[in-house]
């Protein structure tokens, strides 16, 4: 049976995950041992068993005290009216955050000191923000209207916040998610000290570096670090994302005394976070990418070995192939809005349907799962994303 959560805390656990399939003895009697006395399992992920009273050869017996289980009840799909406000809300969290994100950088660029304090308290504001909004609805404002001339402080909100998303998914605690979401925030911070004229250049134009003005780019992981280290407060944690966030799982990337390998964990989620958001801004020159586009993009690179690929694919998980609040064509030609992910088929998400082929709609959207379908029914499959959901949508919510 595949585990979907644990009554002992994560720590107390012998499992790396809290979300996993059960497949032998051991595992059972390490719960048992861990003081686990009761779980949700998940049984659409499950691997199917005989029954009880005809036991698989290959089934687990139980031992022991039994653990009761829970089934997971399966997720509810809202209303088109109560996803779009949670839209709205998240865009008008993400332009408040800008706010504050921007005078914090803007300050720090005239005096060229980082203030602990103030950045806490930026950390401490995207995570109340993280935690009134949804998973979904903060990806989604953060990956809207991103492309074009980005500024250093919007990119490293959002990289901040994509980091929070993803290290909420690996279980990371309290403590460690204050210095990662950090990290992230100031990654590029040693930008502050490269001339402009070469930063615009870099974001702009994929043309090659002078050798001299290549060596001036790269040097801002390592002088951000020590701008850190030496006004103090700044954990090592935090030290070493700034510094190593350009040093790629596959060797390439820089500074070149650091070996991609020996990087952190949370440097790992920052590079994945800091490359997604390069990709929806069409950093370097490139194209800017949509959501569903640069996830695309970013577990292709992941499986070239450039970013931690466990990482690239849990982010992907998280967030679905097909984000919530997607508005795409189906292959029936009705046009629908994503609504729930499915996390063991992330390519049949459950979709509410507004119009019919005709571009018509519906008077009763129609809410499907396309990884269960009737089978007396058109077979739907997701033929293109549109973008997200239209503003009709958004005015009929109000």
């Amino acid at each position: 049976m595949h585990v979907a959560k644990l009554d002992v805390m994560w720590f107390r656990s012998p499992f790396l995950r809290h979300s996993f399939l059960i497949r032998t003895d051991e595992q059972i009697e390490k719960l048992r041992r861990a003081g686990v006395t009761h779980l949700k399992i998940d049984p659409a992920r499950g691997i199917d068993v005989s029954d009880a009273s005809n036991p698989s050869p290959n089934r687990p017996k139980a031992t022991g005290q039994p653990i009761s289980t829970q089934v997971v009840a399966p997720p509810s799909v809202r209303s088109l009216a109560t996803m779009t406000q949670e839209l709205q809300a998240a865009r008008a969290a993400r332009l408040q955050l800008e706010r504050s994100v921007h005078s914090t950088f803007s300050r720090m660029a005239e005096t060229g000191i980082v203030d602990l304090d103030k950045a806490t308290h930026t950390i401490h504001e995207i995570d109340a923000v993280a935690k009134t909004l949804t998973t979904h609805a903060l990806f989604i404002a953060f990956s809207q209207g991103r492309d074009g001339n980005v500024s250093l402080s919007e990119h490293a909100l959002a990289t901040s916040s994509f980091s929070m998303i993803l290290a909420h998914a690996a279980a990371y605690d309290l403590f460690a998610l204050q210095d990662l979401a950090t990290g992230a925030l100031l990654h590029d911070i040693g930008l502050l000290q490269v001339p402009p004229s070469i930063l615009q250049r870099i974001h702009d134009t994929s043309t090659t570096l002078s050798e001299p003005n290549r060596r001036i780019y790269e040097s801002n992981a390592r002088s951000g670090a020590i701008l850190l280290e030496r006004q103090g407060g700044f954990s090592p944690a935090i030290e070493q994302i700034v510094a190593e966030h350009h040093a790629y799982v596959n060797g390439s990337g820089f500074p070149a005394e650091t070996g991609g390998g020996f990087t952190s964990d949370m440097t790992r989620i920052v590079m994945v976070t800091d490359r997604y958001d390069e990709l929806l801004t069409g950093f370097g020159g490139a194209s800017p990418l949509t959501p569903h586009q640069s996830l695309q993009r970013l577990y292709q690179e992941g499986q070239e070995g450039k970013y931690e690929n466990r990482l690239v694919s849990l982010f992907v998980k998280v967030i679905g192939i097909y984000p919530v609040y997607s508005y795409v064509a189906l292959t029936t030609g009705e046009r629908a809005i994503v609504s729930v992910i499915n996390s063991g088929k992330l390519h049949q998400p459950i979709v509410t349907i507004t119009h019919d082929p005709s571009g018509m709609p519906y008077i009763v959207p129609l809410v499907i799962d396309l990884a269960n379908q009737d089978e007396q029914a058109p077979i739907r499959g997701i033929r293109s994303v549109l973008g997200t959901i239209p503003t009709e949508f958004e005015r009929a919510a109000y």
